[in-house]
């Protein structure tokens, strides 16, 4: 998966905003820091063309499908450690009960968040036709 911070955050990158959440004095910051770090590499190695934009937003990883602030969140990535991820997805308008509606879920592992996320990734729509 192409990965890369939102260029509206530009001025600080996304692992460098990770990087000093994991340098905080407060341990659980340094928890989340950690395995949001972990998390991004994970999804960057994976065999998926899609191209997805990262904006951090309260220690929460929202992933946009353009380069650009004003595009939704399709996807909402938190983490307090690793064995507690809450990962969302904004429901295509087709199919949402109401407007911005989000589906929420938790996963207890690394392995299973990834593998949300993709899911979400796929059921926002977000990223269909796009390269």
């Amino acid at each position: 998966m192409h990965l890369t911070g939102c260029q509206d955050q530009k001025k600080q990158p996304l692992d460098e905003f990770y990087t000093e959440v994991a340098q905080c004095e407060k341990p659980d910051s340094r928890e989340n820091g950690r395995v949001m770090l972990s998390l991004i590499a994970r999804l960057r190695a994976l065999p998926d063309e899609r191209r997805a934009f990262g904006l951090t937003s309260h220690l929460r990883l929202c992933l946009l499908a353009e380069d650009s602030w004003k595009s939704p969140g399709y996807v909402i990535v938190s983490a307090l450690d690793s064995r507690n991820y809450t990962i969302e997805y904004l429901m295509p308008q087709a199919t949402a009960p109401w407007s911005q509606a989000y589906v929420r879920g938790e996963a207890r592992s690394e392995d299973e968040a990834v593998k949300m996320i993709v899911t979400a990734m796929e059921k926002s729509e977000g990223w269909n036709q796009r390269p």
